[in-house]
């Protein structure tokens, strides 16, 4: 007779490994989703975040970007080509400039108009609070485009569309 322990570890084992196949044969579009879920997450800061973390967070998506990444921002007079060493140290003076953030991406629609380039449209959802108190709510149609090496994807080029003029 077949003990209870043994039935518990086979299906423990089975599950495990449909998991494992899941996560390991994980197709394109479910890999980017997954980056721009990352990036929300890494971006979000609190009142009372260490330092340390924000540093830490500003490597990880720093990581995430190819060697050289394009970023047009016409709102805010960006347009410049930035190393994968840059973002870092871009993310974190943006970080510092607020007390609190919260990042959220909405309609994420993804083309691959051609093998290894993904392009990526999105809305972007940004609530912050400035070191001074003011609060901040901001919504940017954005244009990504990714490149795939080996299995990854990372980011070579970032476009803030203007929708309305104020």
């Amino acid at each position: 007779m077949v003990n209870m322990k043994t039935i518990i570890a086979a299906a423990v084992l089975v599950v495990a490994g449909i998991i494992a196949l899941f996560w390991y044969f994980q197709g394109d579009e479910a890999r980017i989703k997954k980056r721009f879920n990352t990036i929300a997450e890494l971006a979000e800061k609190s009142p009372d975040e260490h330092e340390l973390t924000a540093a830490v967070n500003a490597r990880r998506i720093g990581d995430m970007f190819a060697d050289t990444c394009r970023i047009e921002i016409p709102s805010y007079n960006i347009s410049r080509t930035y190393t994968r060493e840059d973002i870092p140290s871009h993310v974190m003076g943006a970080l510092y400039r607020y007390s609190d953030i919260t990042m959220k991406f909405h309609d994420i629609n993804i083309d691959f108009p051609e093998e290894g380039i993904a392009r990526v449209t999105l809305t972007a959802y940004v609530e912050a609070v400035w070191i001074s108190g003011e609060a901040v709510r901001e919504v940017h149609e954005i244009v990504c485009w990714l490149e795939k090496i080996e299995k990854d994807w990372f980011f070579n080029q970032i476009e803030v569309i203007t929708v309305l003029e104020r």
